[in-house]
Parts: C-alpha cells; structure tokens; sequence
C-alpha cells in the first residue's frame, strides 16, 4: 500500500497532496464536533448537577438564615468538591436579603472564603477581580485588610474593584486609602470617582476637605474631592474650597472648586468667587459667573450681564441661566429686547424663569 500510493504520488504529486490535505481537514472538524458535542454534554450535565445541588441548598439556606436551623446543617450539605459553587449560590442569595439575615449569609460564607483569597495570586486580573467582589459582598468585615492590599494590585480593573467595594456608606474610615490612590484610576471620569467617595456618606466629608486643601495630592485628586463633597452638600468645606480659590491656578480644580462654592458658599465668600469672573480660562470664568447667579448679591448682577456678552457662547449661556438663578427678571428681559444680541438666547431664558 505505502509503495502503490507513492507510485501515485509521483504522477500526480498535486492531487495527492489536495487529497491528503482533505483528508487531513476532514479529520480535524469532525474531532472538533465532537469535542463540541462532549463539552456541550459534560456543561449540560454540570448544569444539571449545579440545579439539583442549588434545589437542595435553597430552603436549607432560608432556614438557617431565618434562625429555624443552625449553620452546620446547611454546612453539612456541601461537600469539598462544591464548596466554591456553594459561594457562587451565596452571591446571588445575599442580594435577595438584609439586615440580620444578610449578616447570616456571610456566615455561612466564613468556612469557605479562604478558597477565594488563594485566587487573590492567580495571574488572570479577571480571576482575582472576581475574588475581590466575592470577598467584598461576603467578607468584607473579615477581609478589610485584603481589599485595602488589592487597591495596589497591578491590574487597574482589580484595584478599581476594590475601590467601589471599600466606598461604602458603613466604611468611611477607607476613603483616605482611596483617595491616595485615585490617579490609578485616571481613564475613569472624575465624575464617576467623585459619585463614588460621596456614597460613603456624610460622615466621608472630613476626609474630603482635608484632601481638597492638601496640597501633596494631584490638582485632579482635590477636584474629585471637591466633586464629591458638592453631592454630599457639605457646607464646611465652603472655607476649604475659598481658600483654595487663591492657591491655585489648575484650571480643573478651579472649575470643580467654584462648583462647590455655588452649592454650598455664602456671602463671605464672594471676593473670592468675583476674582475669577474675568479669568482668562473660558471654563473658570463660566463657572465663576454661575457661583455668582447662586450666591451673588444685587452688585454682582451688572459682572453677570457683562458675562452675556462674553465672545465665548458658553459663558454667555452661564451668564443667562446665572441671571435666572439671581431672579434678574428685569436684566433678563433687558437683554432679550428685539435686534439685541443673543436676545433669542434671553427670550428662552425668560421662557423657563420660575414665577
């Protein structure tokens, strides 16, 4: 046989080889359809299995988490092999409760979690990232230590996975970690940052001024602080922030600074608001003109009115929503006369001033 096919093979080397080559492709799809087929029937069979186990674990779980049964009977019903599927079911099961049944679920957990931080060193981000956010919904009281190390883990997705999890209204006493790491996070919008460090709640605002007025921090770090304290309207930080409007020249914390102030500043704080009002930076200066349509008084109006006329469509559009926000009715619709210009952008103005 081997000699009759190389006799043929050098007739007709061409086909020969289009015939091997088939053959040999042939081969490789039909073993990868039954690769398919088998995998396909081993996750059915997994399923299956997981389905049945979840079925069995479901009123054991409610019973001891409403106190009917104690821990090691729902223990008992997993063996080594399911203990990280055992997790995966907690998962899903703590975000159906609250309250003292939710701290009963991460105690359920507590046997097991040892197995999650082992994946803490796995080389895939996505696997330690997955660790993170299971340690974080079942053990964060136990596991605080290893959420603050992941903030440093190479992989930015896992650090970020950290961040939310540690900025959470029962642990503010971890935003100080946080904020020294925020410039990891410098593809993330400052507003998403800043949105995060305010759901910590109220008690985050300390913190916050003081990162705000400390200068060793990044110019993007204080603006996410001062982002953050505008959410929270934390009217103590009004002198942090006035302050700062001397001390700096970062347009960015600037803009997020005088943000601040026309959410939460006062009278005393308007020179410091007024010297930005002609500032060269198109973005400050609108920001300052806004401040001053919140918290401006009467001789602020005439700045304002100036700001209409600002060569920069933008500020203008501040200055008119400002003259709004000032209950400037009378400027307004001076400002809206007929062949003045920008009057359309007046009259629409004038359209939405509250009565």
């Amino acid at each position: 046989m081997p000699a009759r096919f190389w006799e043929f093979y050098l007739r007709e080397p061409a086909l020969t080889l289009l015939i091997v080559g088939n053959l040999v492709f042939g081969a490789t799809a039909l073993l990868l359809a039954v690769t398919a087929v088998l995998l396909r029937l081993a996750n059915d069979r997994k399923a299956q299995r997981w389905g049945r186990l979840e079925a069995d674990w479901e009123p054991s779980s409610l019973d001891v988490v409403v106190g009917l049964d104690p821990p090691e009977r729902m223990w008992a019903l997993v063996t080594p092999r399911d203990r990280l599927h055992f997790l995966n079911f907690l998962l899903r099961f703590a975000k159906r409760v609250s309250g003292p049944e939710r701290r009963m679920v991460d105690d359920l957990a507590a046997p097991y979690l040892d197995l999650v931080v082992r994946q803490l060193r796995f080389r895939a981000p996505e696997r330690r990232a997955r660790a993170v956010q299971t340690l974080s919904t079942l053990g964060r009281r136990r596991y605080a230590d290893r959420l603050l190390q992941a903030l440093d883990d190479p992989s930015p997705l896992v650090a970020m996975v950290a961040a939310r999890a540690l900025a959470r209204r029962e642990s503010p006493d971890f935003a100080g970690a946080i904020l020294r790491r925020l410039h990891r996070f410098d593809q993330w919008r400052p507003s998403f940052l800043a949105s995060m460090l305010a759901a910590m709640g109220p008690s985050v605002a300390p913190t916050l001024r003081l990162a705000l007025a400390d200068e060793q921090f990044s110019s993007r770090t204080r603006g996410v602080a001062a982002d953050a304290l505008r959410e929270l309207h934390d009217y103590e930080a009004a002198d942090v922030a006035a302050a700062m409007l001397s001390r700096t020249r970062e347009r960015d914390l600037l803009a997020s600074t005088l943000n601040l102030l026309a959410h939460v500043g006062r009278a005393e704080h308007l020179p410091a608001i007024r010297e930005h009002a002609g500032a060269p930076d198109l973005i400050v200066r609108a920001r300052a003109i806004a401040a001053l349509g919140f918290i401006g008084a009467a001789e602020d109006v005439p700045v304002i009115v100036e700001a209409f006329y600002d060569p920069s469509p933008w500020v203008a559009l501040r200055a008119a929503e400002a003259l709004r926000d000032a209950h400037a009715t009378d400027a307004l619709t001076a400002l809206a006369r007929p062949g003045a210009p920008r009057a359309e952008l007046a009259r629409q103005l004038l359209g939405g001033t509250p009565t």
